[in-house]
Order: C-alpha cells, then structure tokens, then sequence
C-alpha cells in the first residue's frame, strides 16, 4: 500500500517544473530544520526531498545538455566558455 502512494508520489514529482520542485524541497527543508516533526514523518519527508534533489538535478542536468548545444561553433565542435563570459556577452 505504502509503496504503490510512493510510486505514485515520485511520478509526479517528475512532471514538476524544477522551480516548482525546488521550491517544495525548500518547504521540506524548512520543516525538518525546526526538529518538531515526529521521527517517522522526518523519513517521509526526507524521501521525498530527496526524490526532490534528483529531479531538480535531472532538470539542471538537462538545461546544461542545452546550452551545449547551443554553443557549437560552425563545425559541429562544443564550445565551452565560462557562465561569467557568457552572462557579459548577454547583457553587452
């Protein structure tokens, strides 16, 4: 019963944008950094913060995957340049 609910849970933790599923990790956190939550609910919680982490990682992961494509040159090759040269060369 219990891991049918978790099975159910992780799939929709996937279908959660990474900043919905970063903001509900956060919520997470929060909770377990009072220490008022029972033992057994400080696991569940840990769990799904951990399921959490995993899909915004994905999500992050991905976007990367991205950015390299778009940085090929004409040849094909990646190009890799630092965010920071990157980030001067959007706001120039």
């Amino acid at each position: 019963m219990n891991s049918a609910k978790t099975g159910a849970g992780a799939a929709g933790e996937e279908n959660k944008t990474f900043e919905e599923a970063f903001k509900e990790l956060e919520s997470i956190v929060r909770r377990l950094e009072t220490g008022d939550v029972k033992l057994e609910e400080s696991l569940k919680l840990f769990e799904q913060g951990v399921r959490l982490a995993r899909v915004c990682s994905s999500k992050l992961d991905a976007a990367e995957g991205k950015i390299r494509l778009l940085l090929e040159d004409e040849g094909g090759e990646p190009v890799e340049a630092p965010f920071d040269d990157l980030a001067g060369a959007a706001s120039s």
